[in-house]
């Protein structure tokens, strides 16, 4: 009962509060128009802020593109305050991207999401979903499904606590086409599917593309929406002079602005109030935390400049009264592009690219189409194109069944020294009929074919030779993994875990007339938070390989970064930049302080220690081998930046490691 009462209370209140809005018909009604500008467009919340403080009230409200967005939650109950901290708040590199929501995905989804740069979903037969730009907008599309929670059935815009209205750009026709009424989030996309950028929204025979277009500041549809009076927002910079238009972004830029100027002029004579907030500096891309920090504020610091003017519009017409908003209740809004997004379940193209200064350039591409089975499961595919070569085709499902074609070409180096050439050719096939996966942890029980090719003498630089067999082997195999990880790059929290053993043999049964080649690899990280931007991040790793001569295509080796970076048994050793061939027994530690200097900047500092040996038993010796790295990274949208500089005992010089991209 007494809940009941409280919802009759919260009901009432509303009711009372939209009756005194509307009923002040002896007063002119002011309509607010925010322009398109991309994250330019942060700036219309605080001149919103502004306006209410100045005791304005806004009876209508319309927008362009990124003044859509702002225009249409601010008409169901957003107040300045919530979409600032929503704007501060969201992943814009994980909302301008197709990707898909980490924590909805297993380990192995986890790496590929991490892999590649950019990817598109392939559709058959669904004409509304079909492509014409790089993202399909589908974090965008959830976005704002979750931010209009309650106003999802198709509506009466003006039928909102404030009437508003939208506009987009028909490129069949080339009209605009003014949304009064619809689907609100559908209305908002339209509105900002920036041509060639984002896939268009079709609507009917509509297909539907930034308003900005036809009418980027649409003072004239708040006026035939019957407001007397109109403050309106611009974002909308100045045209490039001749000697600014030095690349093809700013060319492409000054294209779209020329278009956004269809009756720009006219609609702000319409204006009352106009302000013009200086964006010089920013694009419609700037969404990065001290960008929208700045816009923000020059938007507030515009907004205050007519000041004057807004106070005098409030003692002339609406002094009598208070001024009832309507801003919903707040709420968290932390959450919100993690409530309802899903994995793709259409198949999708994906490509990945990267740089670094021990191969170069090297190019990825792959797709993966899901099967509609009793478990998740998919069908792939991948090329790698670079200086190895890589193919590979395989099914993922309750078990697994993978080929994979490899054409290596490493520089091997001794102590620093650049020893050997090794080209291959490697075919690998694997089964795994024990094939476990969960968002967690992952458990693999299977086999393993290995044919290696050599071809071409492997001479060193002072003239003695290498030698080495073509061969195959079968290894039966155990892999278990854990990762409960924030993060992929730079994690703050949790912990990551992997153990392997193989038994390797020639025969299914024996290594060449002898017990198999044992070969076991654990990994454990844990990462410390110290404070929010300090993660101290040990790690202890090691892998020993048992049994007699063992071949070469197995030997440990050590290298840069990663694990299994440049071929599979690589391990990662600071300050050692290439390929490096060590003893048959390694066991090592790591430790490393992590501090982010902002949302996507880190500095990194770490040292490790190392025992090799020949057999197993002399691992307990004292660590022979030290090395000790630093670092910057930036992780943009295309995976991180990376600049480290190191030196090891084992090389005694010091490394400089270049990297751009995710690894793979």
């Amino acid at each position: 009962m007494k809940q009941l009462a409280i919802l009759l209370l919260i009901f009432l209140t509303a009711t009372t509060a939209t009756a005194q809005y509307n009923s002040n018909l002896d007063r002119p009604k002011v309509a607010v128009v925010l322009s398109g500008g991309g994250a330019k467009g942060v700036a219309h919340i605080s001149a919103l802020k502004v306006i209410e403080e100045a005791g304005i009230p806004v009876d209508i409200i319309c927008g362009t593109s990124m003044g859509s967005l702002i225009g249409g939650l601010y008409s169901i109950g957003w107040s300045p305050k919530e979409l600032d901290s929503l704007v501060r708040s969201q992943n814009w590199t994980f909302l301008l991207s197709d990707r898909t929501n980490q924590s909805l995905m297993n380990l192995s989804e986890r790496r590929r999401e991490n892999t590649y740069a950019l990817g598109h979903t392939i559709t058959f037969g669904r004409r509304q979903q079909q492509g014409g730009g790089v993202l399909a907008g589908s974090n965008l599309a959830v976005l704002f499904e979750n931010l209009c929670e309650g106003y999802l059935d198709s509506m009466d815009f003006n039928q909102l606590p404030i009437p508003f209205a939208c506009v987009a750009t028909d490129i069949v026709t080339n009209t605009e086409v003014d949304f009064h009424s619809g689907f609100l989030p559908q209305a908002m996309r339209s509105s900002m599917a920036i041509p060639g950028v984002f896939t268009p929204v079709r609507i009917g025979d509509s297909v539907l593309v930034d308003g900005g277009l036809r009418n980027n500041y649409p003072a004239d549809i708040a006026r035939a929406m019957g407001a007397d009076i109109i403050i309106g927002v611009t974002v909308q910079g100045d045209l490039l002079k001749a000697d600014e238009l030095s690349n093809t972004a700013s060319i492409l830029g000054q294209i779209v602005d020329y278009n956004c100027k269809n009756k720009y002029e006219d609609n702000l004579r319409m204006s009352d109030i106009v302000m013009k907030v200086n964006v010089e500096g920013y694009s419609a891309a700037s969404f990065v935390d001290d960008a929208i920090d700045t816009l923000l504020r020059r938007g507030e610091e515009e907004a205050l400049r007519h000041w004057d003017e807004l106070v005098a519009l409030r003692e002339r017409f609406f002094s009598s009264g208070t001024i009832i908003r309507h801003h919903r209740p707040h709420r968290d809004t932390s959450y919100l592009i993690h409530h309802k997004s899903s994995i793709h379940k259409q198949p999708i193209a994906r490509v990945g690219f990267r740089f670094d200064s021990e191969e170069l350039g090297s190019l990825l591409l792959g797709i993966a189409a899901p099967i509609k089975i009793f478990r998740p499961s998919d069908l792939h595919a991948s090329l790698r194109l670079g200086n190895r070569l890589m193919a590979q085709v395989g099914f993922d499902g309750l078990f697994s069944i993978n080929y994979t074609f490899r054409r290596n070409d490493l520089d091997i180096y001794s102590n620093g020294i650049r020893n050997y050439n090794i080209r291959y050719r490697q075919h690998q096939a694997d089964f795994v009929p024990f094939n476990y996966k969960l968002k967690k942890y992952t458990i693999q029980v299977g086999i393993r074919w290995d044919y290696f090719d050599y071809y071409g003498r492997l001479l060193s630089l002072n003239g003695s030779t290498f030698d080495t067999e073509d061969d195959h082997y079968f290894s039966y195999r155990l892999e278990a993994n854990l990762n409960t990880e924030n993060r992929w790059y730079f994690p703050s929290k949790g912990q990551r875990v992997h153990i392997g053993y193989a038994y390797r043999t020639t025969n299914l049964v024996q290594f060449k007339n002898d017990f198999g080649l044992s070969d076991i690899i654990v990994h454990w990280r844990i990462n410390i938070p110290l404070t929010p931007r300090l993660t101290f991040q040990p790690m202890i790793y090691g892998r020993c390989l048992l049994g007699k001569d063992i071949p070469f295509a197995f030997r440990n080796t050590l290298g840069n970064e990663t694990f299994s970076h440049y071929i599979e048994q690589q391990l990662p050793f600071a300050g050692i930049g290439n390929v490096e061939y060590i003893d048959n027994q390694i066991a090592a530690l790591q430790l490393q302080l992590s501090c982010r200097i902002s949302k996507s900047h880190y500095v990194l500092v770490r040292g490790a220690a190392a025992t090799t040996a020949t057999y197993a038993e002399n691992l307990l010796q004292l660590p022979d081998l030290y090395g000790v790295q630093a670092g910057y990274s930036y992780v943009s949208l295309f995976g991180p930046i990376d600049v480290r500089v190191g030196w090891s005992t084992r090389t005694r010089k010091a490394n400089i490691y270049l990297n751009f991209g995710h690894i793979f």
